[in-house]
């Protein structure tokens, strides 16, 4: 599919750099490797002891412990072979299958449920940080030069160095498959699954804009194949907003908003919409641009009402399907929203970072246009009573979702990974126990709970499951609330807990998690035979209710990252560990059967912080004093 004639535009003719470097290390990254029967049997017993009352001795876990070692003796030796075969003509066994069991067969709304988003700070030193559409030319500008470079694949790959004094120095390479999927593609609903469609992006360099509702294409690279200017993309912009502001199409029926459905709903919606030749085609357009830009007609303030802005909107300014969405409010507050189904937070974290301290650094001109001529399309719909029933019910069901989750944004100042490190602890590690003493204060118990852990130094890889409750973290919590253990025992217990939570998320960044290898294992099941009792005992889908569902994402450049419970009646905690501040995002259903508030989590969260920290900073210094004599 191409663009109208207006859009065929090639932005490979500028940005000339090192061509071909941003992949140049895919063929080197070694294969997803397939862990030991063994220890995942091991791994996975070890982390079922601390979310029963007992422990090892509990007549559950013992009952389950045996069901287990079934496993290892029976239907696991064969389907570990057929992994293992599988392993050796896919350099990367899980992809074969998580896209789509992971992401595209699941049925719920991608917003609110899936998707993520990114608050961008709003930098006192952007002369024109207040006013939407300079703001919105800028930051299109900015993308559309990151998108050049990763079309020209002239963007450096990822590589992480070592920390120091680590015994391989070698830097490791991060897979960079997924920044194929960042631009220029649109996710399609589907029965049972969605696809992802991609379109090639010399042949279709232009952004959808959505503004009041209504669409438009907008060309960002002009007929010499240069991209527009700031000042050309802002008179553009200025056009647009005005057309959207009597154009009232985009009030009557914001199609839009039909993204946010129910998945199956939204396919027998997308069924009846591009019956019309002229909807199918603007559909289309929409999954081929480059990205999509909504200029919001709200001005958000307080961090919560940025967050709300950035996960949702309010559904009829979005195109949910797009993995990359970014919007500018009225007052210039601007933020990003991602699609998950085809890549992970890292690849768009490294997108808005490039943006936003490029915001803040570069000078901007919006004064002179270089051109007069019409870069924009407007986007007319055909919509037929059907989908104008739709639309309507659909306004009423993102309104009905989103106002049962509830929201709190907690930001510590004084507490960062400089002081972190101060403390010898690693900053990961140290927030998660932060989470589990915080839980812990709250409920008095310690439930399942996931930390993502990327398997980016794989080809093809993305994610395996931390399982971050372990002996040591229960230990920890139950310590640090017995008032009669001391301070020194409860920091003793504080690292000890760290340390096992390193160990587990070491494995897991090298592929040698549980979860992953027994997602693997099942699939391997051929029709007709019979699921071992593994998978199918409620205490195997009580470990992998998470109740905690947590990710680290970390930016200077942001004050808000986010994203839903995964389970009813759980919170979800996206956070981030900035040099001088820590950041948790809480999100949680109003109705969730276990009394859980996002207020609440906030409160208990600097209660923890407050005393680990303090306890820490005695430690610190007095082992400083000591020193010194």
């Amino acid at each position: 599919m191409s663009a109208p004639l207006l859009f065929k535009r090639s932005f490979a003719m500028s940005l000339r750099r090192q061509a071909g470097q941003l992949y140049k290390y895919q063929d080197s990254l070694p294969n997803l490797p397939v862990p030991e029967l063994s220890q995942t049997v091991e791994l996975y017993k070890r982390s079922l002891i601390p979310l029963y009352p007992e422990g090892e001795n509990d007549p559950n876990f013992l009952r389950y412990s045996k069901v287990i070692d079934d496993f290892f003796k029976t239907d696991g030796p064969k389907l570990q072979e057929r992994l293992q075969t599988l392993a050796k003509s896919e350099r990367n066994w899980l992809a074969k299958y998580w896209d789509n069991v992971a992401y595209l067969d699941y049925r719920d709304p991608v917003s609110p449920f899936v998707s993520y988003f990114f608050n961008h700070k709003d930098h006192r030193n952007i002369p024109f940080r207040g006013d939407q559409l300079k703001k919105a030319a800028a930051l299109t500008k900015e993308v559309v030069l990151f998108a050049q470079a990763v079309h020209e694949e002239s963007l450096a790959p990822e590589v992480i160095k070592p920390r120091v004094g680590a015994a391989n120095q070698t830097p490791t390479a991060f897979c960079m498959e997924s920044f194929r999927w960042m631009f220029n593609n649109g996710r399609v609903p589907g029965a049972p699954s969605d696809t992802n469609i991609q379109y090639d992006p010399s042949k279709n360099s232009y952004v959808t804009v959505i503004s009041h509702g209504n669409f438009y294409v907008l060309n960002h690279h002009d007929s010499q194949g240069n991209v527009l200017s700031e000042a050309d993309l802002y008179q553009q912009l200025t056009e647009i907003k005005k057309h959207s502001l009597v154009n009232k199409q985009g009030e009557i029926a914001p199609v839009g908003v039909l993204t946010s459905s129910n998945r199956d709903v939204w396919y027998n919606n997308y069924s009846e919409l591009i019956q019309s030749p002229l909807n199918k085609n603007n559909v289309e357009l929409i999954n081929a641009s480059t990205f999509v830009l909504a200029l919001d007609s709200d001005s958000p303030v307080t961090i919560e009402e940025k967050s709300r802005r950035s996960w949702h909107g309010n559904g009829a300014n979005r195109w949910f399907d797009k993995p990359v969405q970014m919007f500018v409010a009225e007052n210039g507050s601007s933020g990003f929203l991602g699609e998950h189904s085809k890549m992970d937070g890292t690849p768009t974290l490294g997108l808005n970072d490039f943006v936003n301290k490029k915001l803040k650094s570069e000078t901007y001109s919006f004064e002179t246009a270089s051109t007069s001529d019409k870069q924009w399309k407007f986007l007319n719909w055909d919509i037929t009573p059907a989908t104008q029933t739709a639309i309507k019910q659909e306004l009423t069901t993102f309104d009905q979702t989103v106002n049962s989750l509830d929201i709190r944004v907690w930001q510590y100042p004084g507490l960062g990974k400089s002081l972190i490190k101060k403390f010898k602890l690693s900053p990961d590690a140290f927030i998660q126990m932060l989470i589990q003493l915080a839980y812990y204060k709250m409920t008095g118990i310690s439930r399942p709970t996931y930390e993502s852990a990327s398997t980016r130094k794989f080809f093809r890889g993305r994610t395996e499951t931390c399982r971050s409750v372990s002996k040591e973290s229960l230990e920890f919590v139950k310590k640090w609330q017995d008032a009669n253990v001391s301070d020194a025992e409860k920091v003793t217990a504080f690292r000890n807990a760290i340390s096992s939570h390193l160990n587990y998320i070491t494995k897991a960044s090298n592929g040698q998690g549980c979860d992953r290898h027994l997602f693997g294992l099942k699939q391997q099941y051929e029709s007709g035979e019979s699921v071992h009792e593994l998978f199918t005992d409620p205490i195997c889908a009580y470990s992998q209710h998470w109740f905690l569902s947590t990710s680290q994402l970390s930016s200077e450049e942001f004050n808000g990252y986010g994203w839903s419970p995964v389970v009813p009646d759980g919170y979800g905690l996206a956070y981030m560990v900035n040099n001088e501040w820590l950041h948790v995002n809480v999100t949680v259903a109003k109705d969730n059967g276990l009394g859980l508030r996002a207020d609440v989590m906030h409160y208990y969260l600097t209660e923890a912080a407050n005393e680990i920290k303090e306890l820490l900073t005695n430690e610190l210094n007095h082992n400083q004093l000591k020193a010194k004599l």
